[in-house]
């Protein structure tokens, strides 16, 4: 990974969702991308941004899967033969005016808001739904242990060797015999809200690291993660200090959720771990932001 420390990348986001990517280093970068116009533009009022109480520290790899996700690849160091934006100062970046939203592309944000009932009405939906699935999953899944569990008996007591659940046939390599072996953990996990099954990717921010994990469910009280590697940082109880930058397959979704979190539990699989992470009092948009990533990642991905 290039050596950015002394470049900040900076997003602002509407209920979560970014909208705003930037890059500043005093006193010779500051340019930004948006959503609706993914070419850079050099804004000396961006050197402001890092003091907008709405403005949200990223990484380096938390900054390139937004860029990533506006089709522009993020490289070290400021672009050459930008555009420039003759501005107003001092930038309000809270309320920006009609030029200063017509020249970075973006749109009305925050005025055009779904009804909170009918995000949870989607969400609860697919929560019936996939607690359904898992009735019926556990269900077979009981039965096939008894059935196992029967088996195994007679051939103990002819003699035979006993196939245990730690031998070839329960030690699956693949990510999703890893999570479910995880589910015992996870199942024991004090929970405010269910979770909802989401494919992706949690980009995590921990010091000056980013942990890239894939993601496994999301609910508004936490997330759980499988790594294909075990990392001694993701210890019982240690402290993430966020942001979360989530991101789903079956969509463009991602959110950036600017809170702290802690590890809740952990459980290890050959050489890879699935945890869980709990997140800190998220703000009411970024609630919403994350009803909307759900109701829009679920319904897609179990159509």
């Amino acid at each position: 990974m290039p050596d950015t420390s002394a470049v900040r990348y900076l997003v602002l986001a509407d209920r979560a969702a970014p909208y705003l990517l930037a890059r500043v280093r005093w006193p010779d970068i500051a340019q930004a991308i948006t959503a609706g116009s993914p070419d850079w533009l050099e804004d000396p009022g961006l050197f402001d941004l890092p003091y907008d109480p709405g403005a949200v520290m990223v990484s380096f790899s938390q900054a390139a899967s937004v860029a990533a996700g506006w089709g522009t690849q993020l490289s070290a160091g400021a672009a050459g033969g930008v555009p420039s934006f003759i501005r107003r100062m001092p930038a309000n970046w809270s309320d920006l005016s009609h030029a200063e939203r017509s020249a970075h592309g973006i749109g009305i944000v925050g005025r055009q808001r779904v009804s909170a009932r009918r995000i949870r009405r989607r969400v609860r939906r697919l929560r019936s739904f996939q607690a359904k699935v898992a009735a019926s999953s556990g269900a077979a899944a009981s039965g096939a242990a008894h059935a196992s569990g029967h088996a195994g008996a007679l051939a103990g007591a002819g003699g035979g060797p006993v196939a245990g659940v730690h031998g070839p046939a329960a030690s699956g390599g693949s990510q999703v015999a890893g999570v479910t072996s995880g589910r015992g953990s996870a199942a024991a996990e004090r929970r405010r809200d269910v979770r909802v099954r989401v494919d992706g990717r949690a980009h995590i921010r921990w010091g000056h690291t980013t942990i890239s994990a894939g993601l496994v469910d999301l609910s508004e009280g936490g997330v759980r993660c499988v790594l294909p590697q075990a990392s001694p940082m993701l210890a019982m109880g240690a402290a993430l200090e966020g942001p979360f930058l989530l991101e789903a397959e079956v969509s463009t979704s991602r959110i950036c959720l600017d809170v702290a979190g802690r590890i809740s539990w952990h459980r290890s699989f050959g050489a890879g771990m699935n945890f869980g992470v709990g997140f800190g009092q998220l703000d009411d948009g970024e609630t919403e932001g994350v009803l909307r990533f759900l109701a829009a990642c679920g319904t897609r991905g179990y159509r």
